[in-house]
Order: structure tokens, then sequence, then C-alpha cells
């Protein structure tokens, strides 16, 4: 898939069949793990649960089928029940037989499932994704799928005295703390990994640290990075300058400067190519992908620090089209083939609950001052229509932070974990909430990399982390069979 092509990007059916977490228009989420073990032998079934349209209104009869995983490959009869909470994407079998998670169940007898999130993947509750149907894609509902998911298969595997620990990365890392938060008596543990659990319209702070993670790994990178973009913003206002743009960064048709929206697609294409790259900083051959990028935009015999950007953001060949205009008509289609990529789902969540716009701020980030929140704001009603806008968003996400406690929520037994070269370790916890809420903040590891496997070109933090994870969580299950015990004594 080329990852540049806007088109491809928010129509390929493939886009997001193995990615999972936050993702932008110009790149992919992460990769769920994988082993060469389990395609040879996989016992993961796919199963369908009947949830209702809408939980709060019980005179509301519509159902819909939410999609789940289920591996008992290891269950003993009496160990406990791990769910992997989907988030933003399609879920596939990556976590049920690798990861993190699938060791632990390894470890511990455990009974393991993976839950789709409603409206993402094939958990359809509507015939499209027009503005009206979304009207009931929100957190709130989404935790009652989960509950109501945890009592059907307890009453079905007849394990009521079962503990029940959930797990989840990026926005899934939000929802693994609610349903600790909001549905105690289901959820005796969660493990939240990358979890931005405070909800931000403006959150210059992302960039902030791409632009922290990028000079941690060498200054002159971002030195250069910064000449560049200096560059592009003084260009943009000429017509030689605009034209230079359109030939170097090979676009499709020259910017239109007319407006902030024309320009805010070509920035983000801009901020996007480093912010993947950190996000996720993924390592190959012992080379980590900052120190790939940060190579080319350091390398004299490329050309200037505009040529190098341009060379960081190339298209294989092929024109790069970034107007406005094309986002706007890939986002208004409302049918799920159009919408595989779940990108206008995800950012209807974005305009009406959490915000997360990672907007410039020329003072502390190396990316300019173009990309501000009247940008995301117009993005919003653009694509939704009238009503969703600023004062929509500032309600939505005063909202989140008031029903789920943004970073001080009032939860026992839930584990944050975060990277702090992941930029959106900024909006979550970071400091021991409580004894049993503790906070693990991995140096030098990015994006819900605690989730995948051991892998010998992990940084030696992650390594121990994981470890520490397996030892709490393994706690937590010992405890429980503990008191059970004595209750059923």
């Amino acid at each position: 898939m080329d990852l540049f092509n806007l088109i491809a990007i928010l129509t390929s059916v493939v886009y997001c069949v193995e990615s999972v977490g936050f993702r932008g228009f110009f790149y992919e989420g992460m990769k769920e793990p994988e082993s060469s073990e389990w395609k040879k032998n996989n016992l993961v079934k796919h199963r369908w649960i009947t949830q209702s349209v809408d939980h709060f209104h019980i005179q509301d009869n519509r159902t819909w089928k939410m999609r789940f995983l289920e591996n008992d490959e290891y269950f003993n009869g009496t160990g406990p029940i791990l769910i992997m909470l989907g988030g933003e994407w399609k879920i596939n079998e990556g976590f049920l037989n690798a990861g993190l998670m699938h060791k632990i169940g390894d470890e511990h007898g455990a009974l393991m499932y993976y839950t789709e999130h409603r409206y993402y993947g094939d958990s359809k509750p509507f015939e499209d994704t027009s503005t009206e149907n979304l009207k009931y894609l929100n957190a709130d509902q989404a935790l009652a799928d989960v509950a109501y998911f945890i009592e059907f298969i307890k009453k079905e595997r007849n394990l009521n005295n079962t503990m029940v620990t959930v797990f989840g990365g990026s926005y899934a890392g939000n929802m693994a703390v609610w349903m600790r938060l909001k549905y105690p008596h289901l959820v005796q543990g969660a493990l939240a990994s990358s979890a931005p659990v405070y909800a931000k319209a403006d959150f210059p702070e992302y960039l902030e640290v791409v632009t922290a993670s990028l000079k941690r790994h060498s200054v002159e990178c971002v030195t250069e990075i910064e000449k560049a973009i200096v560059s592009v913003q003084e260009m943009v206002h000429t017509e030689v300058g605009r034209s230079t743009i359109k030939d170097e960064f090979n676009l499709c048709h020259a910017l239109d400067t007319t407006n902030l929206s024309g320009l805010g697609t070509f920035f983000s294409l801009l901020t996007e190519t480093f912010s993947s790259v950190v996000q996720y900083n993924r390592i190959k051959n012992g080379t980590s992908s900052i120190a790939e990028i940060c190579k080319t935009m350091t390398n004299n015999s490329i050309g200037c620090p505009i040529q190098r950007l341009a060379k960081v953001t190339n298209n294989n060949g092929e024109c790069v089209n970034i107007d406005y205009s094309v986002i706007l008509d890939a986002l208004g289609n409302t049918s799920w083939v159009a919408n595989s990529d779940s990108m206008r789902q995800w950012i209807f969540q974005t305009c009406t609950e959490y915000g997360y716009y990672q907007t410039t701020d020329p003072e502390k980030s190396i990316f300019g001052s173009i990309l501000t929140i009247e940008y995301f704001n117009q993005l919003c009603g653009d694509v939704f229509g009238e009503g969703y806008d600023k004062i929509l968003l500032d309600k939505g996400v005063r909202r989140t932070n008031v029903m789920y406690g943004g970073k001080l929520p009032d939860v026992k037994n839930v584990l944050f974990v975060n990277g702090n070269i992941d930029p959106w370790h900024a909006l979550s916890v970071l400091n021991d909430l409580n004894e049993s809420s503790p906070s693990i903040l991995i140096d030098g590891s990015s994006h819900c990399m605690d989730l995948q496997n051991d892998n010998p070109n992990d940084v030696p933090e992650l390594t121990k982390a994981r470890i520490k994870i397996r030892n709490i969580i393994g706690q937590w299950v010992k405890s429980w069979r503990e008191i059970s015990n004595e209750v059923l004594i």
C-alpha cells in the first residue's frame, strides 16, 4: 500500500487489518504481534454476540452483532479471563496467539478473548456510517458492550467466580481503565498501555514530545528539520515558492493557500511523516526508525534542508494528492467499504469526545505554526455538518474528563504503562495513583511496545518492564484465588 497516497489510505480495504492504535491521515497504526507457531495450529474461534444499539434506553429494542475472538487453548478451568479490548481498528488473531497477554495467559491457564469495538472492523451496528447513525459511537456505549460481553461469557462458561483482567493499548488502553472504573464488579484488573486518558482538544504537547524524541537522538536532526519547516512556511506565501514546493514534494496540484484548510493538509503530511516514525520507532537490523529518518535529514549530499524533507516524504514516484477537497470527499463517504480504514469513525470520536488534535506550537516544537485548533474544528464541521464545532468539541472533552476522571481516575488494580519516546504519554498517568495502581514509564520505548513479543532489539528497560508487568498481574491472580477460596470455604 502506498502510504502517502491519501485516496488509498482512506479507502484501502486492507488498511487496518493488522494495525492497532492511533493512526493519522498519512500513516498506519502499530502491527499486532505475530508468531510462526500459532499459524501452524491456530485454535482461535471467531464468534459473535448480540448487543443493543442503545444500552441506556431499555425501550429501544434495536440490536446488532458484535464480533469477538476466543482462545481457550490454555484454559485449565480455574484460570482467569483475560480480555484484549479492541479500539479504532479491525481485530485479528495476533494478541490471542502472541505478545504480552498471550504469555500471561499461558502462565496462568487463562481463558482469552479479544473484543471488537462497535463501528470498527466487522462490528457494524447500522447499514452505513451516516452522521445520524454515528451518534451511538461513544465510550459509554462501547464500555457497556464489554460489560454485557463479560456477563455473557461468564454465564456461558459457568464462571461466575472467575477473575477478569482487561488489556488495552492506545485508545483501547483508555477503555481498559474505564472498564475497571465503571464496572469494578465485572473487571478486577486492567493493563493500560500508552493510554491517553486525559481528553484534550488542543494537544501541542504531542509534537513537543516528537521534537524531544528526535532531539534525544540528534540535535543536528532537529535543527535541520526546523530549517526545512521554516523554509516551507516562507515559500507558501509566494507563487515561485508554491511552484517549488509542488515540484520538490511531487504534489499533484499546487498548494491552495487561500484558506487554512488548504495549508493544513500539506503540513499534516509533513508533521505526520515524523510522528509516525517517533510514535512507533521500529527497530530493524539494529537501527531505529528515528535514526533512519535523521540520517536522511542530516545528509548534506541530498541537498538543502527542504530537499531532504521532500526526500523523507517521497511517494515512490507517484504524485501526492493532498487537496482538502479530497479528504472531505473520502471522509464524507458513509459506506462501510469506503470506511474500512476507520478514519471517519475515529474522527467522529475525536470531534465529539477526545480532541487529541496535534497542533503546532512554534515556541516548543520545530513544526511551525500552521496546524492550529481552528483547522481541526473546521474539519469536524466540514465532515459531519452544522453543530460539529468548537463548542461541541469543548463540551465533549469536558464531559469525557468529568465522566472518567482524566489523569486521576479513582481505580485500584490498574497498571499504567508508557514509553517516554511515545508522544501520547503526555496525556497518560505517569505517577503511581496508589499502591495497587502503579505507573511504569519505560525509558527509550514508544507506543504500546510493552504489549508486543519479547525481541532481542528491545531496549533493556522494555524487557524489564514486561517482567514487572507479568509479576504484578500474576500477583493479582494469586490474590484473587486466595480471596475466592476463602469465600468458597
